[in-house]
C-alpha cells in the first residue's frame, strides 16, 4: 500500500507553527505517516515524489 506524503510549511518564529496558506514558510515538513523530512521551500519545490519517497524510506531505515 502506497503511502500518502504530507507535506506542512511551517515557520521558524514561532517555531513550528503552520505557516498561512499559500505562502512558502520556512520549513516544509514532509511525512508519510512513518517518518519526517524537513526541506527549505526551493529544495521541496525542485523535489519530486520519487526523490521525497526515498528520503523518507532513508530516514526510516536509520531509526530502525
Amino acid at each position: 500500500m502506497v503511502q500518502h506524503l504530507v507535506a506542512t510549511r511551517l515557520l521558524q518564529n514561532p517555531l513550528g507553527q503552520p505557516a498561512a496558506p499559500g505562502t512558502r514558510g520556512d520549513i516544509v515538513r514532509v511525512s508519510d505517516g512513518r517518518a519526517s523530512v524537513y526541506l527549505l521551500p526551493h529544495e521541496y519545490e525542485a523535489a519530486d515524489d520519487r526523490s521525497l519517497r526515498w528520503l523518507l524510506a532513508q530516514k526510516s531505515a536509520r531509526a530502525s
